[in-house]
């Protein structure tokens, strides 16, 4: 295992894909990627020969992350735009990194190293297997496609930090890529530019920023700062310092503060469609024989409140249960687009409330075996 793995930031987690199986996540020895075509006619080809300082900062960028360099590199003519990508196809064992010439100008040699071993690692941790957010089902899919999306960047930046020898590298080329600006214009300091995030926070976040595929700059350097602080960080590198957090909190902190700057919808919104799908769910379970006992009213009503309950009983007394039925196909259609470690929750639950029921026998456990089935879609 790369010590890359060890440092994956962990809400960037492939596994949070229910159909994903592991035959989709081992990489072949194939190669057929329709850019390659394109690149070779309008860019050009990073070789020793034409670009000796570019090629020697990506063979230090391999040798510092200790991974194999299947990699073609090509620099493209863009004077307007600061841009680098990993054009791969899932699977495939090579990909190419596209760098546009505006990024070469602005950024010095190890300040580019950053972001070579930010784009290597999207190919080292697969990140093309996400689903592209285009291709959600509902809008709540599409928001936690998109943390993915926003998750694998911080597993990529720990990945260029490295690269690029120090963490002063990576923060210096990310206040360049957001300014647009080079080093005759910037101070660079640091917690003075992060004192935005702050205030970013304080009027409640920028819920534009829930559709982008990427955090803002100013969570990635923080991001990188606490990375920078974590015990494992120091251990591994044997520094003199201990560090400060253990990794797992380290991305607890990242997550919640990404959070407050979309505005913390993802929760919200995962938490009314689980909480519906437990509620229909449960009340299908307690009626497996036909009855709404005191009994189950009260667990109902401890776990769902008063007037979720009342509800539900004045629905009973003038609906059948295949209205019953019809909600709980509903909620449990939108809860199978939730990420798996959603489902998870919920299943945990149900089962739980199934333990509680008055009765337990054939139709219930038909129940919930059926409510298993709808949730995994």
């Amino acid at each position: 295992m790369n010590f890359l793995d060890k440092f994956r930031y962990s809400f960037d987690n492939l596994n949070e894909i229910e159909n994903l199986k592991n035959e989709d996540k081992e990489k072949k020895n194939i190669y057929n990627n329709p850019f390659l075509k394109s690149l070779l006619s309008n860019s050009v080809k990073v070789t020793n020969e034409i670009f000796p300082k570019i090629s020697e900062a990506i063979d230090q960028v391999f040798l510092r992350l200790k991974i194999k360099n299947n990699f073609n590199f090509f620099v493209t003519a863009n004077h307007f735009q600061t841009q680098a990508m990993c054009a791969m196809m899932p699977q495939s064992s090579n990909a190419e990194i596209i760098i546009t010439s505006k990024m070469i100008e602005l950024l010095n040699h190890n300040e580019l190293q950053s972001v070579i071993g930010h784009e290597v690692s999207h190919f080292y941790y697969q990140h093309s297997l996400y689903p592209n957010p285009d291709k959600a089902r509902n809008r709540v899919e599409y928001i936690n496609f998109l943390h993915l999306s926003r998750a694998a960047e911080i597993s990529a930046d720990r990945a260029g930090f490295i690269g690029s020898g120090n963490i002063e590298n990576s923060l210096r080329s990310m206040l360049k890529i957001s300014s647009g600006l080079g080093d005759e214009h910037i101070n660079f300091n640091f917690s003075s530019y992060l004192d935005q995030l702050r205030e970013l926070k304080e009027i409640k976040g920028d819920q534009s920023q829930l559709f982008s595929t990427h955090p803002t700059f100013l969570n990635r350097m923080q991001a990188l700062i606490w990375f920078s602080m974590s015990h494992e960080y120091h251990e591994f590198f044997e520094t003199d310092k201990k560090g400060i957090y253990d990794l797992k909190t380290v991305d607890k902190k990242i997550d919640e503060s990404i959070k407050k700057v979309t505005g913390g919808e993802i929760d919200i919104s995962n938490k009314e469609i689980s909480d519906k799908a437990l509620l229909w769910g449960a009340l299908w379970i307690y009626l497996a024989d036909k009855k709404f006992s005191k009994e189950e009213q009260e667990k109902f009503s401890k776990r769902f409140g008063d007037k979720a309950t009342v509800s539900i009983k004045s629905l009973l007394n003038i609906s059948k249960i295949s209205v019953i039925e019809k909600k709980v196909t509903e909620a449990y259609a939108s809860a199978s687009t939730l990420l798996k470690s959603e489902k998870e929750k919920i299943i945990t639950k149900i089962k739980e409330i199934y333990s509680e029921a008055d009765e337990h026998n054939d139709k219930s456990k038909e129940i919930l075996e059926k409510i298993i089935k709808l949730l995994n879609g």
